[in-house]
């Protein structure tokens, strides 16, 4: 989201007038008291005011913002706000399928609402869905759910659909139904291998046929549409879909099936997804999102002390790697596997840097970061959900956008962080990777961040302070520019050196012979 969308309410909204809250309470007695000593104690009753209290409990929610949760929130699913340019206005776009109130009338969607009624009725036949069960269940929930969606700046038809109850629980039916069955389709936690091979056998037929290549014609585009934050529906629902369908078996839980639709997608996973289960999520970019970020890290828990130090505005750019590489900083590729270890996995998020005051040497560690086609949709949605949750989610993902900003800010940045494995991409350039994550970048403008990132400015600015630093990067950018040219230099001593030591010991094993 751009910066002036993502500002906080401004000071007129957050006004507490405690004479007009209080009217009524000392109205009745400021006509019964004298111009004595009681009337000069009314400011005593406005203080000691219930209603006062709860009015001013409520302002001081709304200006804490790790109190989101207990306050009168906007909503988790968010309207992308009209006026953007033609690029950010893309990454919004859906183009295949339509979750929630506010791309349903979008031309050209391969799915429009009665494309979706086969799949309810897929859960119908093949998974016992008791429709009027689960309808009632969503109307038990409507206010819960309906809550998850935002009222800022929407269209009036947008608003028209989420308070009319019939259009509200129709949306919830048929867009749960189309994202647990291609959850399904897509995952390879589907359905339990416990179920009988009657039902098995009974699933596969003309209409399970049909759904599954018309997903799989466009599976690539669903997901994408499935991680757009104003295209979603409250994940709530979807687990009262799963209870409500009688015969459905599944290998795994319902997060777990919906994250395995994304194993293909960068960034990886950083937690391992039996986790999932005990945790409540808002919806789908909420889940992947959880997935993707480390579990105890980029929490923004108050101002960064490291970020107010840094008083000139090019100190809080993150060095570039030709800076860092004058400074003697290695770079690495860290052990970033796509599979989950026993504890947790390793995030393509993450980076360190280790530097001691010992060795004039540093190492920056960053996991080999893929860019495609479609990481720009994918990591601006993740950018815009931190953007307005960053105090309950945290921000890793911005954090990681300002770090890889700094460190590819021209074509040579790029080449040398291919060379070095930690920035791969076969449909970009070096120049389009440059302008890749300048453009990602410029939303992280203003964005609250964490202290690892100030920690790591910290570290970083401190070792590029050091003279042995720079000279021995000089040192070896000089002499060494390429491994190449060590590569060189040692064959050569070796083609020199060695022939002679062999000589050398030969000539002495001769004349120890002789002399014996």
């Amino acid at each position: 989201m751009e910066g002036d969308q993502l500002s906080s309410p401004t000071d007129d909204q957050h006004r507490i007038d405690i004479d007009t809250d209080t009217a009524a309470e000392t109205k009745s007695s400021s006509d019964t008291v004298d111009d004595g000593g009681e009337a000069e104690r009314k400011w005593l009753r406005k203080l000691t005011s219930a209603t006062v209290n709860k009015a001013v409990m409520r302002d001081l929610i709304a200006r804490t913002p790790m109190l989101w949760y207990l306050g009168e929130r906007s909503g988790t699913i968010l309207r992308s706000r009209p006026g953007r340019n033609g690029r950010v206005d893309a990454l919004h776009a859906v183009r295949a399928v339509a979750i929630g109130p506010f791309h349903r009338g979008d031309p050209g969607l391969a799915f429009p609402d009665d494309a979706k009624l086969p799949f309810m009725r897929y859960l119908q036949d093949q998974c016992a869905l008791d429709v009027d069960r689960y309808v009632a269940a969503l109307s038990a929930e409507r206010a819960r759910l309906r809550d998850e969606f935002a009222d800022d700046d929407e269209p009036v038809v947008d608003r028209a659909l989420l308070d009319d109850e019939e259009r509200f629980l129709q949306m919830l039916l048929l867009d749960s139904c189309f994202v647990l069955v291609v959850s399904m389709m897509l995952s390879k936690a589907g359905v339990g291998e416990d179920a009988d091979s009657a039902a098995r056998a009974a699933s596969i037929n003309r209409e399970y046929f049909i759904l599954h290549m018309a997903v799989a014609q466009h599976a690539e585009q669903i997901k994408l549409d499935m991680l757009v934050l104003e295209n979603q529906v409250p994940f709530a629902a979807v687990k009262l879909l799963v209870a409500s369908c009688g015969r459905l078996k599944l290998r795994h839980c319902v997060e777990q099936v919906v994250l395995g639709c994304f194993d293909d997608v960068c960034p990886k996973r950083a937690r391992r997804p039996c986790h999932a289960a005990g945790a409540e999520f808002h919806h789908v970019l909420h889940l992947f999102h959880w997935s993707r970020v480390p579990e105890t890290k980029y929490a923004i828990l108050s101002t960064p002390l490291k970020l107010l130090k840094i008083k000139r505005e090019s100190e809080r750019l993150f060095p570039c790697s030709i800076e860092l590489r004058h400074s003697a900083v290695w770079f690495r590729q860290s052990d970033a596997s796509d599979s989950c270890s026993s504890s947790a996995c390793q995030s393509h998020l993450d980076m360190s840097f280790w530097s001691r005051p010992a060795s004039p040497l540093a190492v920056m560690s960053i996991p080999c970061f893929h860019v495609h086609e479609y990481s720009a949709v994918v990591l601006y949605n993740m950018l815009a959900f931190e953007m307005h949750f960053h105090w309950a989610h945290g921000a890793c993902v911005t954090t990681h956008v300002a770090r890889m900003e700094g460190l590819v800010r021209c074509a040579t940045d790029a080449s040398f962080l291919r060379g070095r494995g930690v920035l791969a991409s076969t449909r970009f350039t070096d120049a389009e990777l440059v302008y890749f994550f300048r453009e990602l970048g410029a939303h992280t403008v203003g964005a609250r961040l964490p202290d690892e990132f100030g920690d790591m400015l910290d570290a970083v600015a401190c070792h590029r302070r050091r003279r042995i630093s720079w000279w021995c990067g000089g040192f070896v950018l000089h002499f060494f520019p390429s491994p190449w040219v060590a590569i060189s230099l040692f064959a050569a001593a070796a083609i020199f050196v060695v022939p002679s030591l062999l000589q050398t010991v030969y000539t002495m094993l001769s004349y120890i012979k002789s002399t014996s």
